[in-house]
Formats: structure tokens, sequence, C-alpha cells
């Protein structure tokens, strides 16, 4: 007895174009999958006080730390380092966790909180400043590390009264050298060294 020859099915074949398209898709995501577990996870900086509480009684002078001007470059959440003077190189894992228009505002009322007979608030996007006798306007000019090892901080700063008078008006540059390029929570303890210098500039000149 015979019986009818029936064909044998066999898969059903990927175009070639598709075959490649899946491959490439799965070397690139091996890839990705590879530079992310080596890729360090960024780590993020604030300015901090550095000058020891002096005893004494807080209240007297009340003073705003206004929203401080901040330049173009130093807008990016990145640390810098200029290089050759003229190059900002931006930190790929070395990132404030605060814009500096805030941060150093913040700082600036800390360290003046720190002194006796003076009362600071500095600028925040959510709260309106309270009632008080003294402005601190803010310039900053330069903040950052270079590559030949030097810390720069530069910034112009005026007290002014709550009707526009001006009480002080200066200008604070201080340069560091010792540094170590790359040693970015060292960089962070410089500037706020730094920051807390110009404070108690600040402080004397609001006494």
């Amino acid at each position: 007895m015979t019986f009818p020859h029936t064909p044998t099915r066999r898969p059903a074949e990927l175009p070639i174009c598709k075959v490649l398209r899946l491959a490439g898709l799965t070397v690139a995501a091996i890839v990705l999958a590879s530079c992310a577990a080596r890729a360090p996870f960024p780590r993020f900086f604030v300015l901090t006080p550095t000058s020891e509480p002096i005893s004494g009684h807080r209240g007297g002078t009340t003073v705003f730390v206004r929203r401080v001007e901040v330049p173009a470059y130093l807008t990016r959440l990145s640390l810098v380092t200029m290089r050759g003077g003229s190059e900002a190189h931006y930190a790929e894992t070395a990132r404030w966790a605060e814009p500096l228009d805030q941060g150093v505002a913040r700082a600036v009322a800390e360290n003046l909180n720190r002194r006796p007979g003076i009362t600071a608030f500095g600028f925040s996007p959510s709260a309106p400043p309270g009632p008080h006798r003294n402005d601190v306007q803010i310039r900053l000019e330069s903040f950052e590390g270079t590559d030949s090892g030097e810390v720069v901080f530069a910034a112009h700063w005026q007290v002014l009264t709550t009707d526009g008078s001006s009480v002080a008006s200066r200008r604070t540059e201080i340069r560091r050298n010792g540094w170590t390029p790359g040693d970015y929570p060292g960089l962070v303890k410089l500037l706020s060294d730094a920051v807390a210098e110009m404070s108690g500039q600040i402080a004397r000149a609001i006494r």
C-alpha cells in the first residue's frame, strides 16, 4: 500500500536584513551595558561653613543674602577646572548638589550666622526673605581650580540698606596653591574656605 508523500515543512527563514538588525541591536545592548558597568557614579557636593562659631548672642542685625550673580560658564552643576587659562573643563563625576547662585548665598548666610550679633538668611527660590536690615549682593567672578594646581576665588560684594544705600562695596580675590587636579573633595574644601573668608569680610563691614 502506498501512502501519499507529505512534504516536510521547513521553518520560515528570516530575511537577512532582519537577522543583521537583530544582531546589531544585541551587540549595541552589550556595549551599552558594559559601559554602564564601568562608568563611575557622579558625586554631589555642597559648600559648607568652615569658620568656627563665635560665642555670643545671635540676634542683632538681620541680613538677607541675595541670589548670587554667577557668570555663564559657572551655571552648570559640574565643578570646573580651567586648562591653559582659557579652556573650561567640566568634571563628569563631580557636581554641585545645588546651583551656585543658591549654594554660595546659603554658605555665606551660614557663615554670617556663626558671628555674634548677626542673623542672616540666604536666598531660596521657595521662601521669600523675612524682615531684615541689610542686603548682601554678591557677583561671582571666578570659582574653580586650574590645571596648575591653583584654586581661584574672586567675587565683588556689596552691603546695602533696604532702601538701597551702600554700606560697603569690596572685591575679594583668593588664590590657593597646592591643589591636586582631580581631587574634587579638596577643591570643594578650598572653595568653602574662600567663601568663609569673604563672609568674614562681609561681617566686619556690617558691624
